[in-house]
């Protein structure tokens, strides 16, 4: 007995002699509401006495009569799954005699569903019960004999029920086991023993049923105002999910690029970048599935409310169970036909694939990775000190400590050391890719312009890669047509090492690969000169070098060398050579056109002081600067003449360089792969070639200066050993290179390719700190440390930290981004235009504090032990509202499930229902519109229990209705138009991203 402060209470009410209970036809009968029942109503019961007081506790409107004792009347139960209850015509059998065994007793208690009739109260009429009829068939105990419950309720109670006498847990188990048959001594149990035991499980279980929950009035209202805590961070984690989740889809379209703003040596280190973006996307990922979660609820409950609506299914209410266990989607697999079809489905299963992916979807599309960007046109800066091929400005930056000691040669002899360590590394790497092509024996390449190229090394750590121009010129066999002679002319030209330093340089802000965690990557293609280097080969018989030889003129001063015939000038024999003069072009050759000798050209032939043996090479020492008023330029050329052993012919060959504007220099520097730099030439579509930037050049001119260079570089390599027959190594190569034919031998580098490579050294050293123009434009020769600066075009591509996918599949992610975006925007717009929440019945603890306190329904029969069936799954719910009570609880919206084979109306169970006046009744309740009263409603509930006054609506929109709730039709208008705007918006930002990068795509194909 539940105390005082409890409230009212349920008394236990005794059980009435069927002698002593009359019909309540004296006044307490004739109390509103009530009416006698029709004629052919009557009741077999003999003698009732009633008492006219009632007692004094008439808690929740039960009323109690004392009595005396009295013979039971049996409980009837209510609301078989085939039938509503309606009012029996006639009651005859109902009562049990004295003599009834106690089978007979439980057996009146708890009939068969299928053999029982349905029990309304005698004492009033059916206009009068119809409410009171239903619930009779809610809260009255239903239940077959056969069927053993799911669990030993003794021991449930509820505040305001008696319970019966508590049962040791042994004699519970016990019970339960013989029951079951797996006892001890079941084998020994008797059917009656059985039935003592189902009954004894089934009592509470029955006492449970039989009482309304008129305990259960709301202390909280079903409504929560905009300003609640609730509804305030509902609304928060809305609008911080919608705003970063927008940024999130905006940074992929975009694509950012963070600079120095993410990098190792400044702003946010790049793990510190990765965790705070992953961090971020889950607090989107959380905040999103909440908030979905509550409008998902939000919409479901206020459906339910809706007195029109076809309410809400299991099915429904699951959906939630995607988006926070989208397993269960596998597991429970049979929701989805039924739920996943519906435009809420639709969005529920959008919002669970993309909360599911959003934290990978991030990771692929925000999180900041090295990546290389478009191509940017940009003006560098280096720093220029001096001119190209300047002598005195090479031999003063070479790096040696002996200055001091021997200031007049020290720079000379660290020039010669660093010229042949440079050159013969060279010659020996072009050397080692022809013996990989000589060994394979496949190479048919006998065109220039395709054949193996030299390289170098800049600072020991960067590989500079030549390449071959003016091709044209390169064709032996149309040389041969032309001249008839075998001509070997190739011009080599290397990438501007300037290049280099100015993409190191600070004042260009490229990011290095140590600020990329090492591991970075750029490339520069430089608007700049290329140094390049042109060898003329030309193989002459001995009589046509004699105006060049020494030894051969008359007169001559010579001796012998004691090699075969061989003869070698005296030491003063240069005493002998005409000086230079204004008119002077010393002898005529027939090569003069050849190499441009002569007066027409202004250009003195060199002399060889004899003809070298085989093997050996002699080198032109014969030069002096002509006076500034003879109209005579400067040497410009070094000339070797090499005899190879195979041949009767020497060959006669001049080196020239000059800066050449047909390239572009290319330099990428890699953490992993290093630095490298590449000349780019004579290609007609390259918009970076240094004479786009200089229309105007025409052929370039040979440096004078080089030729001073080029006579520094022959000494360290001692090219004019020839004069003492010293054998050399070099020589001896290059010897067997020159050309025996009028072609390109397709397995072997010919003479003038070799030396091009082992003279490129020259080209590297002469070239630093040089302009990237092709002029000269100080006043002064040599600057001072760190040197003007001097601009360039380039175009740059380079790595950096950006926000932004790596591989094309990746693009999948931006539907995941955008559900998640578009879902926010329209869970936002639909709780902007609510006024408030309502109680969320598909959360759990909701939802199972409404269930228990609702009345069990048929509709879901047979589903309490394994769970609901597919047919459960689809029946609909409304939440249902008993204003005199203040009471919620879960009753059908329909006598059947709205979708799949159960949606068609059953013939037996239809025709059934339809023929009562209870579903009429019923039907009538669903559409009023107005309460009735709770007066209407006194009627006794089962035989056991006093009449009860109380009330439960049918009809939970006409309630509510009276509650401020905004409309829903134009707040959905609302967010069906921001939705729209958004999504153009986000069309037009994808489209605008697409052209750009189609027009960054073309501009690449064309570079």
């Amino acid at each position: 007995m539940a105390d005082s402060k409890s409230g009212p209470s349920l008394r236990p009410v005794p059980e009435t002699d069927e002698a002593e209970t009359t019909l309540l036809s004296s006044h307490v009968s004739r109390r509103d509401g009530y009416t006698r029942m029709p004629s052919d109503g009557a009741i077999d019961i003999s003698s009732f006495e009633h008492r006219l007081s009632p007692s004094p506790d008439q808690g929740l409107g039960i009323s109690s009569f004392s009595s005396t004792p009295r013979r039971p009347i049996a409980r009837v139960p209510v609301g078989s799954k085939m039938s509503s209850p309606v009012s029996p015509r006639s009651y005859h059998g109902l009562m049990s005699s004295p003599q009834e065994t106690r089978h007979d007793e439980r057996q009146a208690r708890t009939p068969d569903m299928g053999d029982s009739p349905i029990l309304d109260s005698p004492v009033d009429s059916p206009k009068g019960t119809r409410t009171s009829s239903r619930l009779r068939k809610w809260f009255s105990g239903t239940w077959s004999k056969a069927a053993p419950p799911a669990y030993d309720m003794a021991e449930q109670q509820s505040p305001n029920f008696s319970r019966p006498p508590p049962q040791r847990d042994e004699e519970t188990a016990l019970r339960l086991g013989d029951r079951d048959g797996m006892g001890e001594h079941s084998s020994h149990t008797s059917p009656a023993d059985d039935d003592d035991a189902n009954e004894e499980c089934d009592k509470p279980l029955h006492e449970r049923y039989r009482q309304v929950p008129n305990y259960c009035s709301s202390t909280k209202d079903v409504r929560k105002r905009r300003v609640s805590w609730l509804s305030v961070s509902i609304l928060t984690l809305s609008v911080y999910s919608t705003a970063l989740s927008c940024l999130w889809f905006i940074i992929a379209i975009v694509q950012p690029r963070w600079g120095r703003a993410i990098s190792t040596n400044g702003g946010i280190a790049p793990a510190t970048a990765s965790v705070v973006c992953t961090l971020f996307a889950k607090t989107i990922e959380m905040s999103f599935v909440t908030v979905f979660i509550s409008f998902l609820g939000q919409v479901l409950s206020r459906r339910a409310f809706v007195k029109k609506s076809r309410g809400m299914t299991l099915a429904e209410m699951t959906m939630r169970n995607w988006v926070i266990q989208p397993g269960s989607l596998i597991t429970h697999w049979e929701t989805i036909p039924y739920a996943g079809v519906t435009f809420l489905g639709a969005i529920s299963l959008a919002a669970t694939v993309a909360a599911t992916f959003y934290t990978t979807a991030s990771e692929a599309m925000i999180t900041p990775k090295i990546k290389f960007g478009g191509w940017e046109h940009k003006v560098l800066q280096g720093h220029v000190r001096s001119q190209y091929a300047n002598p005195l400005y090479v031999n003063t930056v070479c790096a040696t400590p002996l200055r001091e000691n021997d200031p007049a040669e020290a720079g000379g002899s660290c020039l010669d050391v660093q010229y042949s360590g440079q050159s013969y590394r060279n010659l020996l790497s072009f050397m080692r890719t022809w013996d990989e092509i000589y060994a394979n024996g496949t190479s048919m390449e006998d065109k220039l312009s395709d054949r193996p190229v030299g390289t170098t090394l800049l600072y020991d750590n960067t590989t500079m890669t030549s390449a071959w121009i003016e091709s044209e010129f390169g064709d032996p066999a149309a040389s041969f047509e032309d001249h008839g002679r075998i001509i070997n002319n190739v011009t080599l030209a290397m990438p501007h090492p300037g290049v280099y330093e100015a993409a190191i340089n600070p004042v260009n802000a490229i990011l290095q690969p140590d600020d990329l965690s090492d591991v970075g990557e750029y490339t520069i293609r430089a608007s700049v000169v290329s140094p390049s280097v042109n060898v003329l080969c030309v193989n002459m018989e001995k009589k046509e070098l004699a105006p060049l030889i020494y030894t051969a003129w008359p007169n001559a001063d010579t001796s012998p060398t004691g090699v075969g015939d061989q003869l070698i000038g005296s030491d003063n024999w240069r005493d002998d050579v005409p000086n230079m003069a204004k008119n002077e072009w010393l002898n005529r050759t027939v090569v003069d056109e050849i190499f441009k000798w002569g007066p027409e050209y202004k250009r003195r032939p060199p002399v060889f002081q004899l003809y070298p043996a085989d093997f050996n090479m002699v080198a032109n020492a014969t030069h002096a600067a002509p006076a500034s008023e003879w109209d005579q330029p400067a040497r410009d050329a070094l000339y070797l003449l090499a005899k190879s052993s195979a041949l009767e012919s020497y060959t006669l060959c001049e080196l020239r360089s000059w800066v050449s504007p047909w390239c572009s220099t290319h330099f990428s520097i890699s953490g992993i792969a290093g630095a490298h730099l590449k000349a780019h030439c004579e290609d007609k579509e390259d918009p970076d070639s240094y004479v786009k930037s200089y229309s105007d050049i025409t052929w370039s001119l040979a440096n004078r200066d080089w030729a001073n260079v080029a006579d520094q570089w022959r000494l360290s390599m001692d090219l004019n050993g020839g004069t003492y027959n010293n054998n050399a190594s070099n020589a001896r190569i290059l010897t067997q290179l020159v050309l025996g034919q009028h072609k390109l031998n397709p397995l072997m580098p010919s003479i003038a390719e070799a030396l091009a490579v082992l003279s490129s050294s020259t080209l590297t050293i002469a070239s630093l700190s040089t302009p990237f123009v092709h002029y000269w434009e100080y006043p002064k020769s040599i600057l001072a440390s760190p040197g003007a600066p001097q601009l360039f075009n380039a175009s740059l591509r380079t790595q950096e930290y950006t926000s932004s996918h790596t591989f094309a599949w990746h693009n999948i992610f931006y539907l995941v981004l955008f559900f998640v975006f578009a879902i926010n925007v329209f869970c936002l717009g639909y709780l902007l235009a609510r006024s408030g929440l309502v109680t969320d019945y598909t959360e759990p603890q909701n939802l199972f504090a409404l269930a228990v306190n609702s009345p069990p329904s048929t509709q879901l029969g047979g589903d309490c032990g394994g769970g609901p069936g597919s047919r459960a799954l689809v029946v609909p719910w409304r939440v249902g509202y008993a204003r005199s009570e203040n009471h919620y609880f879960f009753e059908e919206a329909s006598d059947r499930p709205f979708k799949g084979k159960w949606s068609r109306p059953h013939a037996r169970s239809s025709e059934t229902l339809e023929e009562t006046p209870a579903f009429d009744s019923c039907r009538r309740c669903r559409t009023s519109t107005i309460y009735p009263s709770s007066s209407h409603l006194h009627s006794p509930t089962t035989a056991n229990m006093p009449a009860v006054n109380t009330l439960v609506a049918r009809d939970a929109l006409n309630q509510l209705a009276k509650r401020n709730w905004p409309k829903q039709e134009p707040g959905l208008m609302a967010v069906f138009v921001i939705c729209g705007l958004v999504a153009i918006v986000l069309i037009g930002i994808y489209f605008f991203k697409w052209n750009n990068k189609r027009k960054a795509r073309a501009q690449t194909q064309q570079i």
